[in-house]
């Protein structure tokens, strides 16, 4: 501190925009134009709905044919609400066989891909270690969410090997995430560190389900501040037109 080397501390209205969120479509409270209308009451410059893939039932994840009927009421949304730029994601399944719960040609449909395990945590090591892989190497895939998967209090982190999956994402470019939500905070401070570290683009989100979620993102900056993330490590501190360019533009596989 002395020396005048501590990064400038992120604040929550360094934040521009978040791109992991759910609806009613999926898992989540609230409608897209709920969801929409929050987090421009927020001051948020866009926002990505991400409901759950297919495979998680439990979650009433989306078929293909119910992406394609979301889109047609996201593009009405965002009609109605000029002031915030709204795409379509989704928070798609790693699954536990390894496989991604949508081909290539349903994933370049998307506006944005994250990819997430929800299920097999407890598999071993080098099993879940290629699962993430295996994403990470997909060019549609932009983001993993939560990549620990833990939940505090409730569940442990699943046991893979970190240090590869961050190396993949910086040779790759695919960001990590940190879950604002204050029972996951995934990434936590210490491999928030890291990533800086390799240079692994970090992505701060709630992964709201409801429209007061979005209230938890000092959580995530707060994490990020820990482990001396700066706005040059997290993505969506950029302005909507440089996020589209350098964040959803189709990387190379």
């Amino acid at each position: 501190a002395r020396a005048g080397t501590l990064p400038v501390p992120l604040t929550p209205a360094d934040i521009t925009g978040e791109v992991h969120c759910h609806s009613t479509w999926s898992d989540g409270a609230h409608s897209i134009e709920e969801m929409a209308r929050a987090a421009l009451a927020r001051g948020y410059r866009y926002l990505a709905i991400t409901d759950h893939s297919q495979s998680l039932g439990v979650a009433n994840g989306l078929s293909p044919e119910r992406l394609r009927r979301q889109r047609r009421e996201i593009e009405q949304v965002q009609a109605r609400l000029p002031g915030i730029r709204l795409w379509q994601g989704t928070e798609m399944e790693i699954r536990a066989d390894g496989a991604l719960d949508f081909d290539d040609g349903v994933l370049a449909e998307l506006d944005f891909v994250v990819a997430s395990v929800h299920t097999g945590l407890r598999q071993e090591r080098d099993t879940l270690t290629r699962r993430m892989l295996n994403a990470i190497r997909n060019p549609h895939v932009r983001l993993i969410g939560h990549p620990t998967g833990r939940l505090l209090t409730r569940r442990d982190p699943g046991d893979f090997d970190m240090e590869a999956v961050m190396q993949a994402a910086a040779q790759t470019g695919t960001a990590l995430e940190i879950n604002a939500s204050p029972e996951r905070l995934d990434l936590n401070d210490v491999h928030v560190r890291r990533a800086v570290e390799l240079g692994v683009g970090l992505i701060i989100n709630c992964d709201a389900h409801h429209t007061d979620h979005f209230d938890n993102l000092h959580f995530g900056v707060a994490t990020a501040n820990r482990g001396w993330a700066t706005r040059a490590n997290v993505l969506n501190t950029l302005p909507p037109a440089e996020f589209e360019q350098i964040v959803l533009r189709r990387r190379s596989a």
